[in-house]
């Protein structure tokens, strides 16, 4: 029986220790350190840090790292390539989803009929423009517009002309890879113009060059 009650007098004064006197103990101590105390000052930055760590934005702005990537109507390696992006590129992501990135909203093309977009895959991209050298990005330009009409005849023009309008945002690349380039304009008898439609099919979105002059105007 005594040694039972001494059992109990045993772990009475360990939960005390435990959980009364060493904690206060501890307090005690942090409260009579000085303000400069090495240890209180470090113990105090870390969890200041672990508080205010700043949350970044995901990055959603990227560009084409690759030569070209396929634009998808779903996130799939199997799903129909309608265009075309090409390396330099800038693409913003309105998500991310396995490995893929969404580049427009969701649109319904016939009541009742499924949400579509479109989807690039994230291989392929890099938060940095890419380096491209000048030979590069003449050789890439000119895939845009490899079935102009006189396209030997008036290659130099043609890139510089081109490069300008996709530089101010006038024309994308599938504007012209879905003519094939410059065109010739029939309306035109006396001067070598040429046109291009961009952002649209409209009279409006028809973009007209002359050759001899440089000029690029519109009608």
């Amino acid at each position: 029986m005594l040694f039972i009650l001494m059992l109990g007098l045993a772990g009475a004064g360990a939960g005390y220790y435990l959980f009364y006197y060493k904690p206060q103990h501890e307090l005690a101590q942090k409260e009579n350190l000085p303000k400069d105390d090495p240890m209180l000052l470090e113990e105090t930055k870390a969890q200041s840090d672990d508080l205010n760590v700043p949350i970044l934005p995901e990055v959603m702005d990227y560009y084409v790292d690759a030569t070209t990537i396929g634009v998808r109507e779903s996130p799939e390696i199997n799903a129909f390539v309608h265009r075309l992006l090409y390396r330099g590129e800038k693409v913003y992501l309105y998500e991310k989803k396995s490995g893929w990135g969404r580049i427009s909203p969701y649109f319904v093309y016939q009541d009742g009929g499924p949400e579509v977009a479109e989807w690039i895959p994230l291989q392929g991209l890099s938060e940095q423009a890419p380096s491209i050298t000048a030979e590069e990005r003449y050789n890439t330009v000119l895939s845009y517009i490899a079935d102009s009409d006189d396209l030997d005849l008036f290659e130099e023009i043609f890139i510089e002309k081109t490069e300008q309008l996709l530089t101010d945002g006038s024309c994308s690349p599938v504007d012209f890879k879905e003519l094939g380039g410059w065109i010739r304009s029939v309306r035109y008898q006396d001067r070598d113009v040429y046109f291009v439609y961009c952002g649209g099919l409209n009279q409006s979105n028809k973009i007209y060059l002359n050759v001899q002059s440089g000029d690029i105007f519109y009608q």
